[in-house]
C-alpha cells in the first residue's frame, strides 16, 4: 500500500515549492534589487548617485551586483549617468597654491564641482578614460580661471576687475587678462567679464590672454590662449611664440605649458619607428606606457593616427574629456618614458641604436619640429 505523503512532507519534496519559497525570500529581504532589475528605475537611481555610491550598492548584496555589474557596456552607461564626484575638485586645492596677492587684495576663489552647485549650470560627461561622469571643473583644462578681483572702486565704470587662474594642474597662480584689458582688442566686440560667482557669469576657462605668473618676478607680454590652443605641435614648439628677442624664450608666460609639450616627444630609431612598432616598445620597457593618451577624441576613437603629428593642445586637452585622475596617470606615464632618455643618451632610441626621428607620445606621429632642450 502505497505511503500518503502528508502537507509538510510534500513541500519538503516539491522542488518548484523550495525555488518559490527561496525566491519569496529574497524579494522580502532585498526589495531594492526587485526594484532595480527594471532597468528604467535603475537608472533614475543611479542618477542620483555618485560612482563611489554605485560601487558600494553593487557590493552590498549579490543581487545587486548581478544587476548592476551585468555586462561592461551596462556598467559603462550607469557610470555615465551618475553624478560627478567631485575629486576633480579635490586634486586641484591640492595641486594649486594661491600667491600672496589672493590675500593682500579684495579676491575670491570659484572652484565648485558641478553636483555642488545649484545656481550654476555645469555641463558633464563621461570620461573619455573611465568612462565616469566629470563636470567641467572637474575635468582637465589648459587655463583654469578660478580667481576674482573686485575692481577698488565700485562706482567707476571704468576700472576693471582682474582674473587669474592656473596652467593645467601647475601650482602657480598666473593673471589672465580678458579682451578689454588689451587696448589692441576690439572691447564692444566682447561683453565685459563679470564674477564668475554669480549665477549669470561661468568661469572664463581658456579664455582670454595669459600672463607672467604672478610670483616668478619676470616679464613677457601676455599670450593669446586661443593662439595658444590652436598651435600645430608637430610642426611648431611653443618656443617658437617668443618672437621678441628682448625676452627669454621660451617665454615665461608659457613655461608651464612649454615643458608639458616638450616631455611628450620620444627619439626613436628607424625599426622603431611606427604606431605598433613604438607602442611595442613603450609597452615591452615600462608598464606605464598603457596609461598613455588614447586616439580618443569627444568620446569617439580616431578610425587611423597620421604619419605625421598635428597635435594641439585644444585636440589633446580640451577636446578629450579627461578628468584630473586620469589626466595624472597620463601625464605620470609621459613623464616616466621622458626619464628613460637621460641627458647623455640624447640622440639614442630607447632600444640603443642611433636615433633618426622625434615621435609624439599623444598621436605616435612624427615630429617635424624636432626635440628642444628641457626646462630644469
Amino acid at each position: 500500500m502505497k505511503r500518503r505523503l502528508s502537507r509538510d512532507d510534500s513541500s519538503l519534496r516539491s522542488p518548484k515549492r523550495i525555488w518559490q519559497s527561496k525566491t519569496n525570500n529574497v524579494c522580502m529581504a532585498h526589495p531594492l534589487a526587485v526594484v532595480m532589475r527594471q532597468y528604467g528605475l535603475l537608472e533614475t537611481i543611479v542618477s542620483n548617485l555618485r560612482a563611489n555610491d554605485l560601487f558600494a550598492l553593487a557590493l552590498s548584496s549579490k543581487a545587486l551586483y548581478k544587476t548592476i555589474i551585468t555586462t561592461s557596456s551596462s556598467l559603462e552607461n550607469l557610470l555615465g549617468r551618475v553624478k560627478c564626484s567631485g575629486r576633480g575638485v579635490d586634486i586641484r586645492n591640492k595641486c594649486h597654491m594661491k600667491s600672496a596677492f589672493f590675500y593682500s587684495y579684495n579676491c575670491t576663489e570659484h572652484v565648485h564641482c558641478g553636483s555642488d552647485t545649484s545656481h550654476q549650470q555645469i555641463e558633464s560627461r563621461p570620461c573619455v578614460s573611465c568612462k565616469i561622469t566629470t563636470c567641467n571643473e572637474c575635468r582637465i583644462h589648459c587655463v583654469y580661471q578660478s580667481i576674482y578681483e573686485a575692481p577698488g572702486d565700485p562706482d567707476d565704470a571704468a576700472e576693471l576687475p582682474n582674473f587669474s587662474g592656473f596652467v593645467l594642474l601647475q601650482s602657480a597662480e598666473q593673471p589672465i587678462l580678458s579682451p578689454h584689458h588689451l587696448v589692441s582688442e576690439n572691447p564692444s566686440a566682447t561683453p565685459r567679464w563679470g564674477n564668475p560667482a554669480e549665477g549669470q557669469n561661468r568661469p572664463y576657462h581658456d579664455q582670454g590672454y595669459l600672463d607672467v605668473p604672478l610670483e616668478m618676478g619676470a616679464s613677457a607680454p601676455p599670450e593669446c590662449i586661443e593662439d595658444l590652443l590652436d598651435l600645430d605641435l608637430g610642426c611648431h614648439s611653443l618656443i617658437s611664440m617668443s618672437g621678441d628677442s628682448r625676452y627669454a624664450a621660451p617665454s615665461p608666460v608659457l613655461s608651464s605649458l612649454y615643458q608639458v609639450t616638450e616631455e611628450r616627444k620620444i627619439e626613436v630609431c628607424d625599426s622603431c619607428t611606427g604606431h605598433g612598432a613604438t607602442r611595442e616598445v613603450l609597452v615591452r620597457q615600462s608598464s606605464g606606457a598603457t596609461r598613455l593618451p588614447t586616439n580618443k577624441i569627444s568620446g569617439q576613437t580616431v578610425a587611423k593616427p597620421t604619419n605625421t603629428c598635428h597635435c594641439t593642445l585644444r585636440e589633446r586637452i580640451l577636446d578629450r574629456w579627461l578628468c584630473l585622475k586620469c589626466y595624472l596617470a597620463e601625464e605620470s606615464a609621459i613623464k616616466a618614458q621622458a626619464r628613460k632618455q637621460k641627458s647623455d643618451s640624447e640622440g639614442f632610441c630607447r632600444c640603443g641604436e642611433l636615433a633618426r626621428h622625434v615621435l609624439c607620445l599623444w598621436c605616435l606621429g612624427k615630429v617635424s619640429e624636432g626635440k628642444n632642450v628641457q626646462l630644469t
